[in-house]
């Protein structure tokens, strides 16, 4: 099956659509790099179907280094998940990293995550470190995991 697709950034009027990403506490972080973005610090990215429906999201920070871009919170729809979204999502954050001068991309990846972690390996990151992270969930809870630090050359 063959998709029409755009990627473009995402718009304030976009949040209703990405109600399937993770949640109001994904939205809230949305929202905060959609503002990070007005200054030039992150660039969040979304996949739109032909018809604007929103089916992937994903951000890149510039603020770790002047060589580094970060991406994160990166979401496909869980019903397109497989058709090569989450590759196209990855490679334009890239682009967008290295037209923002960033020669290296970093991402992590939480330990119960194998389909993603292979995706980042299948797609050139290698593994540099881990590291404990939390966010806040549901409920004024904490979720606490263990992620794998991967990285890229973004020169190749």
């Amino acid at each position: 099956m063959r998709l029409r697709l755009t990627v473009r950034d995402l718009e304030p009027t976009d949040f209703g659509e990405l109600d399937w990403s993770g949640g109001v506490e994904h939205q809230r972080a949305l929202a905060e790099a959609l503002q990070a973005g007005y200054a030039g610090e992150v660039a969040v990215l979304v996949i739109a179907l032909a018809n604007g429906r929103l089916v992937a999201v994903g951000a890149v920070d510039f603020r770790s280094g002047p060589d580094v871009g970060v991406l994160s919170m990166l979401s496909v729809h869980e019903h397109l998940q497989s058709l090569g979204l989450g590759t196209r999502l990855v490679a334009a954050l890239e682009k967008r990293a290295r037209r923002e001068g960033r020669t290296r991309a970093r991402l992590r990846v939480e330990h119960d995550n194998p389909r993603a972690a292979a995706l980042y390996r299948r797609l050139g990151y290698r593994e540099v470190g881990s590291v404990v992270e939390s966010w806040p969930v549901a409920g004024g809870r904490t979720y606490v995991t263990l992620s794998t630090v991967l990285e890229r050359d973004l020169g190749a």
